[in-house]
């Protein structure tokens, strides 16, 4: 952790070696271990990643996004202009898949950048999954 070790608070954090792994979407049993991972991280970024009209290339993405995080991990998802159809209003198949597991909500548009959208996903707990239906929660508010 940053701060911690020798010397004390303030100190200057160790480095940490920056890797990279292939992942492919629902193909790896077991994306933690594929990218070297002990544990969920507290946050996954996904930007661009929703587009096109497969929803088999969705499933293996919410697959891979259920596998990679547990309860409480943060999941962003920036879209762009080019996402497929319903995601800047959190609506479409994709959505549906990932409601299954996952609570959301969408951040305000920002002016300088209308045609980017950010949504919040959390993991639900287990017993809180469900099929078939979105719940969304109202779109959050900044501070």
């Amino acid at each position: 952790a940053a701060g911690a070790g020798a010397g004390g608070a303030g100190a200057a954090a160790e480095p940490v070696p920056v890797r990279v792994r292939r992942l492919k979407w629902g193909e790896d049993a077991s994306p933690l271990e594929t990218l070297g991972l002990g544990r969920p991280p507290d946050v996954l970024l996904a930007v661009d990643v929703v587009y096109g009209r497969e929803e088999r290339v969705w499933s293996a993405l919410v697959e891979t996004l259920v596998a990679l995080s547990c309860e409480g991990t943060l999941v962003l998802m920036a879209h762009g202009n080019g996402a497929a159809p319903g995601v800047h209003s959190m609506g479409g198949r994709f959505y549906e898949m990932a409601a299954d597991h996952f609570e959301a909500a969408s951040l305000p548009a920002d002016a300088e950048h209308p045609g980017c959208q950010i949504h919040c996903l959390v993991r639900r707990p287990p017993a809180e999954s469900r099929r078939g239906s979105v719940r969304r929660t109202k779109r959050a508010r900044p501070h």
